[in-house]
């Protein structure tokens, strides 16, 4: 599935498949969307209904998502499981570094935490 980005006015929204969010290119996309629609929050979605994301992975997404978008709100929901222990890592990894990246199981969740950021 390739990536698909919309402004949504208050925030960006990605949508992406699961091996690109585990990929590499997972923040050159996020680096495309915010060049494209401003700085704004983002709020990522992806499936995951068979919990495929490790903790390394997540570990790799808070530093990377940290470096290139420090103090800018990135709402990941990973749809169709809650998060786990991976990603309340990957929280705590990217607000160590300045970052702000939080795992959501639902889109009004993610919603309503970036707009009180």
């Amino acid at each position: 599935m390739e990536p698909t980005i919309a402004d949504r006015g208050s925030h960006i929204e990605v949508e992406i498949g699961l091996s690109k969010l585990r990929g590499g290119e997972f923040v050159d996309v996020l680096a495309y969307a915010s060049e494209r629609f401003g700085r704004k929050p983002i709020l990522v979605l992806c499936d995951d209904h068979q919990r495929e994301m490790d903790l390394q992975e997540g570990y790799r997404i808070g530093v990377e998502v940290a470096k290139r978008f420090p103090m800018q709100a990135v709402a990941i929901v990973l749809r169709g499981r809650h998060a786990s222990e991976a990603e309340h890592f990957t929280e705590l990894v990217a607000a160590n570094r300045g970052g702000q990246v939080r795992y959501f199981q639902d889109v009004a969740s993610a919603l309503s935490w970036l707009s009180a950021q």
